[in-house]
This record gives structure tokens, C-alpha cells and sequence, in this order.
């Protein structure tokens, strides 16, 4: 059975870390600005995320709302295991790393229910094209390896693929990780084609050009507005990436083992996904490609 619990028992639980009680004021500016720099997502968010993966029945005894503010907290300062420990209370480093990756791998579990594919059909006006899709790098600790090597950074990476429904804003595909020299188009053709539909298409920057049966690329703009509106659209993409890049762990050079990776984006695009939902939108952009189509 699911035990919902209400937005002010994470508030309670985080009081270590904030180190003062803010709940009831969570409405005034600074008080909402000091949660947000903390945790990166509001308490409504991890309410919703404690009843997704409802970890009394899924998790070890002993889960607690703390527990979920500490994976919150880490993934949005990314800060030492030590550093960490004495901030979320003065708790040993293998208790708080054993319950923040525990936390970390139940966000990301959620993937399924929260970032979904069909999604991107909501608000459809019938355009070919209904989503957006880009390449996004973050940097690893790795030995030198030129597969590795992102020319967006000048370091070892590991890239993700990202879709964002163009209508809506949401995010709808995720695909990765990848070595950071694989190319976009090469990643595009591994899965994302495949998963189109007849006829249907995506938006995306010239990185993507030579599937011009299933990609569209700013050459394919046959007016300045055209052109205008599918890079308004490509920049409302980037914004989404930067969401994801606010959490320190996606922005600082990873150093835990490649293989947690993976479940570290994934809880990430969760979250921010759940944050876009949650009042925190991605700015609307006006997207017609049936001139383009006609064409």
C-alpha cells in the first residue's frame, strides 16, 4: 500500500541541511530560493516522487523522508562524501551514500512513468515533426580516451540523448549513455528513428544533417521566419539541457564509477521533468512546419 506524505514532511526532514525551519514560508521569495539552490526541485516534487516508488514496499526497512533530501541535496551540490555526511546532520559517510544511491536508483526507476515516448503526441497540430532532439555531453573521470572525448568541453564525457515535445515542452526520450566522440547522427540512427512513425519526423541542429527523411535541420528553412521558429524551438531545447546541468552531479567531472552514471542522469530527468509539470515550465514556442512540408 502507498503512503502518501504531504510536502512539509520533507520540508521538516531538510531542516538539517537549510539549518533553520522554513516550513509555512516556503511562499516568500528567499525561502523558496534558498530550497531551490539546496535541492534543485520543490517539496511537492519529492511528495510526488515518495509516492512513485513508495519505499515502504519497495526499499530496505528504515527509508525516511531525510533520506530522500540527502540524495536531493547531493545530486544538486554534488559536494565530498565527507562534506556531505556532516551537512545532512553528522551522520557516517556509509550511512548517507548507502541511502542517497539508494534514492538515486529509485528516482531513476521512475523513468518509465514520468518521461514517456507517446507523450510527445499531446497537443498535436500536425506538424511532421514533434519533437526536438539534441546531443547533451557531461564531463567523467576517465583515463584519456579519444571515444570518450567531448569537443564541448575539451574532456572525457559521457553524451545522453534528450527529446523534448515541441507543443509542450516535456521531456519525452531519453537515450545514453554513450562515449562523448559518438556523433549525434550516429546515436540518432541507433534508436530514435526506429521509433518514429510513419511520415513523423524531429527537429534538430545541423549535427543531425544527412537523414533528411526523419531529421529536420535549419537548412531546411524556406523563409527567415521559418527559420526564426525552428531556432526558437532548438533554443527552448537548450534550455531543457541546462535544467538537467543545474544539478552539479551532471555539471562537475563524475567521479564515481561510470556504471552509476547512467541511473544518476535518469533520476535527473525525472526530477526536472516532474519540475517542469510541477509550475516550472519551459518557455512556449510557436512551431508550424506544413509550409516546410508542402514544399
Amino acid at each position: 500500500m502507498t503512503f502518501k506524505l504531504p510536502p512539509d514532511c520533507f520540508v521538516k526532514a531538510a531542516e538539517p541541511i537549510i539549518r533553520k525551519s522554513i516550513i509555512g514560508i516556503l511562499e516568500t521569495d528567499a525561502a523558496y530560493r534558498r530550497w531551490m539552490s539546496c535541492f534543485g526541485a520543490r517539496p511537492e516534487v519529492m511528495a510526488k516522487l515518495w509516492t512513485l516508488i513508495d519505499p515502504v514496499d519497495t526499499m530496505p526497512n528504515g527509508a525516511e523522508p531525510k533520506h530522500m533530501t540527502w540524495a536531493f541535496y547531493y545530486m544538486k551540490q554534488y559536494p565530498t562524501e565527507e562534506v556531505t555526511a556532516i551537512n545532512v546532520g553528522g551522520f557516517d559517510e556509509k550511512t548517507t551514500q548507502k541511502w542517497i544511491w539508494l534514492f538515486i536508483e529509485a528516482i531513476s526507476y521512475q523513468e518509465h512513468k514520468v518521461i514517456v515516448w507517446n507523450e510527445r503526441f499531446l497537443g498535436d497540430v500536425g506538424n511532421d515533426a514533434l519533437t526536438t532532439i539534441d546531443g547533451t555531453d557531461m564531463p567523467v573521470q576517465h583515463r584519456f580516451d579519444k571515444k570518450f572525448y567531448s569537443h564541448k568541453f575539451k574532456s572525457n564525457g559521457l553524451r545522453f540523448e534528450v527529446g523534448v515535445c515541441i507543443q509542450t515542452g516535456h521531456i519525452v526520450w531519453l537515450n545514453g549513455p554513450f562515449c562523448a566522440g559518438k556523433n549525434d547522427i550516429t546515436i540518432a540512427q541507433q534508436a530514435l528513428i526506429r521509433a518514429l512513425d510513419e511520415g513523423e519526423m524531429v527537429e534538430a541542429d545541423g549535427g543531425y544533417a544527412g537523414e533528411e527523411h526523419y531529421i529536420k535541420v535549419p537548412k531546411d528553412a524556406i523563409s527567415r521566419e521559418q527559420s526564426k521558429m525552428k531556432q526558437t524551438a532548438r533554443s527552448r531545447h537548450e534550455s531543457a539541457n541546462s535544467r538537467l546541468k543545474i544539478f552539479q552531479i551532471l555539471k562537475k567531472e563524475f567521479r564515481h564509477k561510470l556504471m552509476k552514471h547512467s541511473s544518476v542522469f535518469r533520476a535527473v530527468a525525472v526530477i526536472t521533468q516532474l519540475n517542469i509539470e510541477d509550475g516550472y515550465p519551459l518557455f512556449s514556442v510557436e512551431y508550424i512546419d506544413l509550409a516546410e512540408n508542402a514544399s
